[in-house]
């Protein structure tokens, strides 16, 4: 396949301080798999600005060399400060800050999806999963009482949640896994959800979210938003090891396959800002209760097989650097 040797290759950390490129250099040569891919999604990702890494690195301690510690409590304070908003508030992904990876000319009606967690709003509902399937049940064949329980479940799960960025895809891409029967692993794996029933866990309950673009753009213009929707970078939640950042050359996010042999796959990935959640967005609710292969080794050449796979596709074989046979 072609890219499997670069002999040039190009980092977006050369607008970083050079003890910051010093830290990531070596981290990048961690013998633990998940070290490593942090220090690459950094080394790697295009897409964030310059203004936002000196954002960033304002909240590393003024030591040299910095420890991974170090990086952690920044990657900390800069998430909670400029992604996680109230709900009012917006986040850096859709400000003029961002502005170099905002997405623009989704004009279409398409469909968009997205997986959610429903652990909070279970509890902040004092709902069971299986009440809250009955009243879906029932509110579908038409009861009035159980379609205004539902109603109230999204008004109390809206008032909790905050405004980060939404990571999202297009539902005619993942069609397949959407509509099988398993579909929460399903799209668990194919959108690269690692966290979601890491090494097995306890069974995690998850909604699968469905509405439009449209209704994205009516919530930007609502509350006069400079941007809707914006490509994935590391600083927009992608500080572990299933985030990789896409080529300036492709025109979404990639989201890494948890299966090892589609790791080549390269399923389209947006974010996009928050909107306020109806009943009729809320399609369907399941468990998480098996676990993923992708660490250690097998997330080592899972992570190059997706380079592969975006080298190929945006025709950068500059573009990254394999994790396998690194010294």
């Amino acid at each position: 396949m072609a890219g499997r040797h670069a002999p040039t290759l190009h980092y977006s950390t050369l607008s970083m301080q050079p003890t910051s490129q010093a830290f990531l250099v070596q981290l990048s040569r961690s013998a633990a798999a998940v070290e490593a891919s942090i220090a690459d999604n950094c080394r790697f990702d295009e897409r964030a600005a310059g203004e936002r890494w000196a954002k960033f690195e304002e909240k590393l301690p003024e030591t040299d060399p910095i420890s991974l510690d170090d990086w952690a409590e920044a990657n900390k304070l800069n998430y909670e400060n400029s992604i996680i908003a109230v709900s009012l508030s917006v986040p850096d992904t859709f400000l003029a800050i961002n502005q170099p990876a905002w997405l623009t000319g989704l004009i279409d009606n398409r469909t968009l999806v997205r997986l959610e967690c429903l652990q909070s709003p279970l509890f902040d509902s004092s709902l069971s999963f299986d009440e809250l399937q009955g009243l879906l049940v029932r509110a579908k064949a038409g009861e009035v009482d159980a379609a205004n329980s539902v109603k109230n479940f999204v008004e109390t799960w809206n008032k909790q949640r905050d405004a980060r960025p939404a990571f999202a895809t297009f539902y005619d891409e993942v069609k397949n896994e959407a509509d099988d029967a398993d579909w929460p692993h399903a799209l668990r794996d194919r959108l690269g959800i690692g966290h979601y029933g890491r090494d097995g866990g306890a069974p995690l309950a998850v909604a699968l979210m469905r509405y439009t673009l449209p209704e994205v753009l009516a919530a930007q213009i609502d509350r006069k938003l400079p941007a809707a929707y914006a490509l994935p970078t590391v600083l927009d939640g992608g500080m572990h090891e299933f985030f990789f950042p896409a080529p300036k050359g492709h025109p979404f996010g990639a989201t890494l396959h948890l299966d090892a042999d589609k790791a080549d796959w390269l399923t389209a990935e947006i974010l996009h800002r928050r909107i306020e959640y109806k009943p009729e967005h809320l399609w369907k609710i399941g468990w998480i209760n098996r676990a993923h292969r992708v660490k250690d080794v097998v997330l080592r050449e899972s992570r190059d097989l997706h380079l592969y796979a975006l080298r190929d596709a945006c025709k950068r074989d500059d573009f990254g650097e394999e994790m396998l046979g690194r010294t």
